[in-house]
């Protein structure tokens, strides 16, 4: 994450990242003890976060925070704090976290490692929703496919959850009437690149990996509701109706595994 620094108190927010950058989680592009040069810094450049310390004396926090995002609308936020405040018009920002000094090592982890998630979720652009019928949203707007067995296909590789699939197992899944043959077997070499051209067109090309007759999906490309939910994402968890993949008749075992999941 390209990360700015606000704060006259250099030592104690350098700290606050020094762990962070020996994890390769931010990038620090420059450190500020004056708002007004953070600002203008913000105006020419790309920046995923911004550490605030609120104990600057000519400084209003809130609304340097604004004029951030003015600059940089997806900007990610932290504050830190050493000394008693009113934090009220902090919470229409949503920062990520509020840290109070003295700062401990665990609550500095736990902060940037959510400002890291938080950033890698707004980068990408396209959703796969599961429960219920299946779609592909990219910029939110619905893939609009021509092939409902392509469709079917990258349904069941988002199933998977970036495991591979063999020729053999495409075979199985979406034509088990059909004799596993050379006939069948180009057809599913057919439909992986129909399935790659689709993707391409609509601007989801990353979302598929095809190497050496395994197929899979990067599953770091795209956000998915059914991954949010396993990850423990409790508003994922409050989305599910106990339908899954409805329109294929081979998800009903993941259905029911999925309700044992929330009953647990």
């Amino acid at each position: 994450m390209k990360t700015i620094l606000i704060g006259e108190e250099s030592e104690t927010v350098g700290r606050l990242t020094r762990e962070a950058q020996s994890e390769k989680q931010l990038e620090i592009l420059q450190s500020f003890q004056e708002e007004r040069e953070a600002l203008e810094y913000a105006g020419t450049q790309e920046i995923d976060l911004a550490v605030i310390d609120l104990d600057m004396e000519k400084a209003d926090g809130a609304l340097v925070g604004w004029e951030l995002r003015k600059r940089c609308p997806d900007i990610l936020l932290i504050y830190v704090i050493g000394q008693q405040k009113n934090l009220m018009d902090l919470i229409p920002l949503h920062p990520v976290m509020i840290l109070e000094k003295p700062l401990e090592d665990e609550k500095i982890r736990y902060a940037v490692e959510s400002a890291y998630l938080l950033s890698k979720r707004k980068k990408k652009r396209i959703y796969a929703r599961t429960f219920g019928h299946f779609d592909v949203f990219v910029d939110g707007k619905p893939i609009m496919f021509k092939s409902a067995k392509a469709k079917e296909f990258l349904a069941f590789l988002i199933d998977r959850r970036g495991g591979t699939v063999s020729t053999d197992q495409m075979i199985s899944v979406l034509w088990e009437d059909r004799p596993n043959d050379e006939s069948t077997q180009n057809l599913c070499c057919k439909l992986v690149k129909t399935l790659q051209k689709e993707l391409r067109l609509a601007g989801a090309g990353e979302m598929l990996v095809a190497v050496r007759g395994s197929r899979s999906v990067d599953t770091d490309k795209f956000q998915c509701d059914l991954y949010e939910m396993l990850d423990g994402d409790q508003g994922a968890r409050e989305q599910y109706m106990g339908e899954y993949l409805v329109d294929y008749s081979w998800s009903e075992n993941k259905t029911a595994l999925l309700d044992r999941f929330l009953q647990e």
